[in-house]
């Protein structure tokens, strides 16, 4: 009888040990894990903010061709980024060239106006000229509403004033599990959580259970 509760305790003793151990084990693959993640996410973060303030420079790769135009004097060529607009901050980059010596223009007053298509709503910001390429200005606009949109560009060199206009469609914010900035690393995380919460709930009954045998 005595070696039968010897023999219980030691393997209780056992299944304690090693019970032990897989919970310091499975700890460590969590945190581990975790901070895997966490990298990732911090790295894509980084990416995506880097991506952002590209976006707004001259990165021509980063834009696509808005509108062409040859109007009076001009060769204007505009481009927009998001490569598909949405609703939110539009960025328009114009550039402005001879249209007889194909060189940039420059010190030229440029004024972009946004209107949604049946409304009076307009939306204006200048064109500044940027510093890194000559005869190239920048306008950024934010457009809030979806659907269709009228962009006026007037272009002013001190004595005349030419206008282009252009139709544009504002897509609607994804906000479902299919937009790339849904943060799946944090839905992950929490996933490894519960799964971990579960594992100690039934690691501790087990360990009741054997314990009142």
């Amino acid at each position: 009888m005595l070696l039968e509760v010897t023999s219980q305790v030691e393997l209780e003793g056992n299944f304690n040990f090693i019970q032990s151990k897989l919970m310091k084990v499975c700890h460590k693959i969590m945190i581990r894990t975790i901070n895997f993640i966490l990298l990732i996410l911090l790295i894509s973060s980084f990416y995506q903010d880097s991506h952002a303030i590209n976006a707004q420079g001259e990165g021509i790769s980063r834009y696509k061709i808005f509108h062409e135009e040859v109007i009076d004097n001009y060769f204007v060529s505009i481009s927009i980024s998001p490569i598909k607009p949405i609703v939110g901050q539009q960025v328009f980059s114009i550039k402005v060239f001879d249209k007889l010596t194909n060189k940039p223009v420059e010190n030229l007053i440029i004024k972009v106006f946004a209107t949604p298509l049946f409304d009076d709503k307009k939306k204006y910001s200048p064109a500044l000229s940027t510093s890194t390429m000559e005869g190239s200005y920048q306008a950024i606009l934010r457009l809030e509403k979806n659907g269709f949109w009228i962009v006026d560009f007037e272009i002013d060199n001190g004595t005349k004033m030419v206008k282009l206009s252009e139709q544009i469609e504002i897509l609607e914010r994804n906000r479902t599990i299919n937009n790339r900035n849904i943060p799946y690393g944090f839905i992950f995380i929490q996933l490894i959580f519960i799964l971990g919460i579960l594992i100690i709930v039934i690691s501790a009954r087990r360990r009741k259970k054997r314990l009142n045998l």
